[in-house]
């Protein structure tokens, strides 16, 4: 059968799913030296429904910070500048995706087990005492993004696989491969190139099956993986993925994490896994 290329699925995605104008501004205020807190919080100040959510969080037990954040400023120096363009892009994704088929996948099981990954790498990347723990749960929230362009794009031919993958035990990411000759991974990979995002996401995208061949971003790559396999052994939620993938001994290896860790980072999820539905799926 002749595929579109994973490249073009792309381009005709990016026509109609563009990043929320919100995220842009901070990503350009980022970019501007002369930026101060009080002028980021005037531009979350823009959106009153992430302005709610943003105080919300920094006063949840993701920042345990020991008084009481009243104001949007307040917010911004407690959570920090770079930890607060990747949060607003955690918030703001969810609305990019709209009109997937719901005999697909359900939206909310799917984001549900995303921010479970992205959760999960937090943690991971406290425990490792990584310096920007939020960027880790940002790459665990998009890993799968590039299944959303397929169930966009390819709708009928992704129901086949999922009810091939549900009737003979098969992993949907691997019969990806097979029927299309590339993977969700690859897609979001490059989904995340088009819009410009930091090459870390991308490349843990785009390797989180293959942590292996990640080349710049290594210990971040197989966080990611990591959490992918916990997220999914703890059926918290499901981008469409019934079984769970097999476990990189290599990845597990790099992130040097004790034996115990397990228990410990299911723990951890738990207790910051309502926190974090909150902020990335309350309206």
């Amino acid at each position: 059968m002749n595929q579109p290329s994973p490249q073009r699925l792309v381009t005709g995605i990016t026509q109609v799913a563009s990043l929320p104008e919100i995220y842009m501004k901070i990503e350009m205020a980022m970019g501007n030296p002369k930026s101060s807190s009080k002028y980021l919080a005037d531009i979350l100040s823009e959106d009153t429904a992430l302005t709610a959510r943003i105080l919300r969080l920094a006063n949840s037990s993701f920042f345990s910070f020991p008084g009481k954040v009243t104001t949007v400023s307040q917010a911004v120096t407690v959570i920090g500048t770079r930890q607060l363009r990747d949060i607003v892009l955690a918030s703001s994704i969810v609305g990019v995706f709209k009109d997937i088929p719901e005999e697909l996948v359900d939206m909310k099981s799917f984001w549900r087990h995303s921010i479970a990954c992205g959760v999960t790498a937090r943690v991971i990347s406290t425990l490792r005492r990584e310096t920007n723990v939020e960027t880790a749960f940002v790459s665990g929230l998009l890993h799968d993004i590039g299944r959303l362009v397929l169930y966009k794009a390819k709708p009928a031919e992704m129901g086949q696989l999922i009810e091939k993958c549900t009737d003979t035990k098969a992993l949907l990411y691997q019969s990806e491969k097979e029927f299309f000759d590339f993977d969700h991974a690859l897609l979001g990979g490059l989904l995340l190139k088009e819009w410009k995002l930091p090459s870390r996401l991308i490349e843990t995208t785009t390797y989180h099956h293959a942590p292996g061949r990640a080349k710049e971003y290594i210990v971040e790559t197989a966080t990611v993986h990591i959490s992918d396999i916990i997220s999914n052994a703890l059926t918290t939620g499901s981008s469409g993925e019934k079984f769970i993938p097999p476990l990189s001994d290599k990845a597990w290896k790099i992130l040097g994490l004790e034996d115990g860790s397990i228990e410990l980072i299911a723990d951890e999820l738990d207790k910051q896994y309502a926190v974090a539905v909150e902020f990335v799926l309350s309206e």
